[in-house]
């Protein structure tokens, strides 16, 4: 009796749900039983691009996967866009709202072997950073929604993306014209993260530390050594909530941690700033100290070159000093819309599983993401699904040389995330 009252409160809960959504029920058991039908040809997909990596800006067999898998599947198709970016379109039986999703393509140069059976063939080259999972998981999502048309209320677009390692790809595809080609109303787009395989992670507003350089320059003449300590002093007096004694790496493990690290709510990640390093260049002119850090307060970082300059010129340097700037090649982070962050996580917890999902309350650091180029034209939400499966002895923790992904995650994300597409695609 006791489980036949729990069965009813589910179906009429889910009901209830799909009421307010405007979504036929059937439409995401659908979903569930297309992602298991074609779990293992995934699997096989994402293999092949395992096996044969690629680097930013040379993805042309990968894309030509991509492009051909979604012909395959009836969607319009762009090819080219900003490089070897491909672009899929999937258009419902009416003129609803757009939403896109966004994978990125690329691999990595890493002399690190590999630790899978299915080993890269292209030497130098691997998808330690889980593009290739990105990629599947992104062919995986079109091609349910796909079978879903006919529920479909409006448009998804899906964005396959080149050379996001070298953070230019999402410039590159804008640049040459991806939002003439798509008007999304909506964009969203994952990462592979260090959690249990298809445990989803998100928090609203900054998801990663600014990293930042900052341009100090001044005449020649001051002595190098004691000037460089001076600024190291200054800078090492912002190091706040992270003890910056050990390796990057004694930081970066701490991210998974489950009493401090991101999904903790008294995680150390919250608010701090990093001293990564301090570089100087001589010059016949002009002398430049070139800082490095990280910033989670996005006040701090706008504030933090005018109170530079005013310690400096306070100092036995002010006559010395020339200017104080940021360097160009260092951007900021996603920053997720509250609102699509808060219907999102609810869409996820009640549609697919409240136990697979975690919010995160604290700022990655270290690790950056050019999706807020998007974000910057369009509202919208990039998450982190796990990968790992400690039972297997994998870890999925993006840029370490033990890098894989429990392929299982692949079906998560397909599930979960065809399922949010399809509830904002249909949304009032």
């Amino acid at each position: 009796m006791k489980t036949q009252l729990i069965v009813i409160l589910l179906l009429v809960t889910t009901a209830i749900l799909s009421a307010q959504s405007g979504t036929n029920i059937g439409s995401y058991q659908q979903i569930e039983k297309q992602a298991d039908a074609i779990y293992s040809s995934l699997v096989k997909i994402r293999r092949d691009l395992h096996i044969n990596p690629e680097i930013s800006k040379q993805e042309k067999r990968t894309s030509q996967i991509v492009a051909e898998y979604l012909k395959n599947l009836g969607l319009e198709v762009k090819t080219n866009v900003g490089g070897y970016g491909v672009v899929g379109i999937l258009k419902g039986g009416k003129k609803g709202r757009k939403i896109a999703w966004r994978a990125d393509m690329d691999a990595i140069k890493t002399d690190e072997a590999d630790v899978v059976d299915f080993k890269s063939k292209n030497k130098g080259v691997r998808h330690i950073c889980g593009h290739d999972v990105h990629t599947t998981i992104g062919l995986g999502i079109a091609n349910v929604l796909s079978q879903q048309k006919e529920n479909l209320e409006g448009t998804v677009y899906f964005i396959f993306q080149p050379a996001e390692e070298t953070f230019t790809g999402a410039k590159d595809m804008i640049k040459d014209g991806l939002f003439d080609i798509i008007k999304p109303d909506e964009i969203y787009g994952l990462h592979i993260g260090p959690g249990p395989s298809g445990e989803i992670n998100v928090k609203a507003n900054e998801l990663f530390a600014y990293q930042k350089s900052l341009n100090i320059k001044f005449k020649p003449g001051a002595d190098a050594k004691e000037l460089e300590n001076f600024i190291n002093t200054i800078f090492k007096s912002f190091a706040r909530n992270i003890e910056q004694n050990g390796s990057i790496w004694d930081i970066i493990n701490k991210i998974s941690d489950s009493k401090i690290g991101l999904t903790s709510k008294e995680t150390i990640f919250k608010d701090y700033f990093i001293l990564q390093g301090v570089r100087f260049d001589k010059g016949e002119e002009t002398n430049v100290y070139n800082v490095s850090f990280l910033e989670t307060d996005v006040k701090k970082v706008n504030s933090i070159p005018l109170e530079i300059k005013k310690k400096i010129l306070n100092s036995k340097f002010k006559d010395a000093f020339i200017s104080i700037e940021y360097s160009k090649d260092y951007s900021g982070t996603p920053v997720n819309d509250a609102k699509l962050t808060k219907i999102a996580s609810q869409t996820i917890s009640d549609f697919y599983n409240k136990e697979m999902f975690r919010p995160l309350y604290g700022q990655a650091p270290y690790f950056g993401e050019d999706f807020l180029y998007y974000q910057q034209k369009v509202p919208g939400v990039f998450f982190f699904i796990g990968g790992s499966n400690i039972e297997k002895g994998i870890s999925s923790m993006p840029h370490t040389p033990n890098f894989a992904v429990d392929e299982t995650t692949i079906k998560h994300g397909v599930q979960s995330f065809a399922t949010l597409l399809l509830e904002r695609v249909n949304s009032k």
